[in-house]
């Protein structure tokens, strides 16, 4: 899948920049102005015998000249012709690695200084580097990003200053490929935990198939004789017709249900992590989450909302390895995201790109008409897992409304994310009024969190406290747990 989301390659001729570049765009680099500053030194002598000013004069022509010379030596712009190529896909908080290849149609090496004006979505700053172009031998050099933010970005043109081996004058030419990349939620799952995924989703289904449970769900299992009791709903009357007896069909649970992973992406979801670069000892460079007094230095900073969508997509993955169907709900104040149930690797792909263009809003998330979209959508009984954040309010939530109403039909996991940092608010010992002040407000604010919870748990809701740094592995856990269970 990985490999399906790289971009496709762009490739264009070098342009002088603007309306006069062509002119314009020549330049005198700093070995030519110290040889003509060189010459300058001629006049000192000069001052006192004026026969040393014709030497003067003469090596300022020669170096003119050569300068002369150099320029005609430069290629035109459209002689250079420049490829940018990813070679990974671009994932956010992950280095994605750039190749840029220059060919040049002369018969002469150009040494080249190149700049890529990528997005700032991809680099703060243009990556740059300098490197020889042989004669019809292409040149490359590669470097390394790190995405900030996701979404669809255009890209830039890449500068290029080119000089010959004397180095006088430099050309100045931009090539401009029309190139737009998407920018994709975390995916990165390591091989240990996808296997350990897929080995208790055989498990769970070696299991069912050792003891189907019949007589619950709707999935048609056989035909039986009527017995007293059964229901007159299940009475099968076109078999009933041809045995001339009573026939009842019997089922039993679902093998493949329906699950909807919902994103709340209101105002909170737009909360800051920063997250830092970790790595065990002997083990590749991963990421992580460490609380922001441990280290100053800081790799960059996610919002709750991408860590809800690289979670996402792992719970994609995960429910059709099991055998179910995944929708999307993502939300604010209204419906951003929304892809019906469906498995297949098309569909995966159509999960990632809708969660790439999910964006955080300011004002508050509508939790009742998401759920009212959820009802519409979910007749049959099925699974809402709802990733969302807890407002800290007198009054009841409207989440816990909205997951209360669904709860009467299907089986809702609430995943509801906290902080630690109220936590260790909580709970530290005060040492001033300030601090008496906060440690108080935290508590409270914890209290009323654990009543609501509490209360969405005796009404039939699943609830998981979890982090963002532990968000995604909470969630699947959580789900393979219900579908060992067999809640569904």
């Amino acid at each position: 899948m990985i490999q399906t989301l790289i971009p496709a390659p762009a490739t264009a001729e070098a342009r002088a920049p603007g309306r006069y570049g062509r002119f314009l765009g020549t330049t005198l680099t700093a070995r030519a102005l110290l040889l003509l500053a060189a010459g300058a030194l001629w006049a000192i002598p000069g001052f006192f015998h004026l026969r040393w000013l014709p030497l003067m004069l003469a090596w300022d022509a020669l170096v003119i000249a050569l300068v002369i010379a150099d320029a005609l030596s430069l290629p035109p712009a459209r002689a250079l012709r420049v490829t940018r190529t990813f070679l990974d896909s671009p994932v956010l908080a992950r280095e994605t690695r750039i190749e840029l290849e220059i060919q040049q149609a002369t018969n002469s090496p150009l040494l080249l200084h190149v700049a890529d004006d990528l997005h700032s979505a991809l680099a703060q700053l243009p990556p740059s580097g300098t490197l020889t172009a042989w004669p019809r031998d292409p040149a490359r050099i590669a470097f390394s990003v790190t995405p900030t933010r996701r979404g669809d970005f255009p890209l830039g043109g890449i500068w290029l200053r080119c000089r010959r081996s004397l180095g006088l004058v430099e050309r100045r030419t931009v090539s401009r490929p029309e190139q737009r990349v998407r920018v994709y939620p975390a995916m990165e799952r390591t091989d240990d935990d996808a296997a350990l995924y897929l080995l208790r989703i055989r498990q769970i289904e070696l299991q069912r198939r050792r003891l189907r449970i019949t007589g619950t769900g709707r999935e048609f299992d056989h035909l039986r004789d009527y017995r007293a009791g059964d229901e007159m709903r299940n009475i099968s009357w076109t078999a009933t017709a041809r045995r001339a007896h009573v026939i009842t069909r019997e089922f039993t649970t679902e093998r493949s249900q329906q699950v909807w992973i919902v994103i709340d992406a209101g105002r909170l979801s737009g909360t800051v992590f920063e997250m830092r670069r970790t790595a065990a000892p002997g083990s590749s460079p991963g990421f992580g989450f460490r609380s922001a007094a441990a280290d100053e230095s800081y790799l960059l900073s996610l919002t709750q909302l991408d860590q809800a969508c690289s979670a996402g997509i792992a719970l994609a993955q995960t429910v059709m390895q099991a055998g179910d169907k995944a929708g999307l709900l993502v939300y604010g104040r209204g419906i951003q995201q929304q892809l019906l149930p469906a498995t297949g690797p098309g569909h995966l792909r159509s999960v990632i790109d809708a969660l790439s263009m999910a964006r955080n809003e300011r004002s508050e998330a509508d939790h009742l008409r998401a759920a009212t979209r959820l009802g519409q959508l979910q007749r049959r009984r099925g699974m809402i897992l709802w990733i969302t954040e807890m407002a800290d309010s007198a009054r009841r939530p409207d989440v816990a409304e909205a997951a209360t109403d669904l709860a009467r039909r299907h089986l809702v996991l609430l995943v509801v994310l906290g902080h630690e940092e109220v936590r260790a608010t909580a709970s530290r010992e005060p040492h001033t009024a300030a601090q008496m002040f906060e440690s108080a407000a935290a508590q409270e604010v914890l209290e009323r969190r654990r009543q609501t919870l509490g209360g969405l748990r005796s009404r039939g809701v699943l609830v998981v406290e979890s982090t963002p740094g532990a968000l995604r592995t909470d969630a699947i856990n959580e789900y393979l747990e219900v579908k060992a269970r067999g809640l569904l």
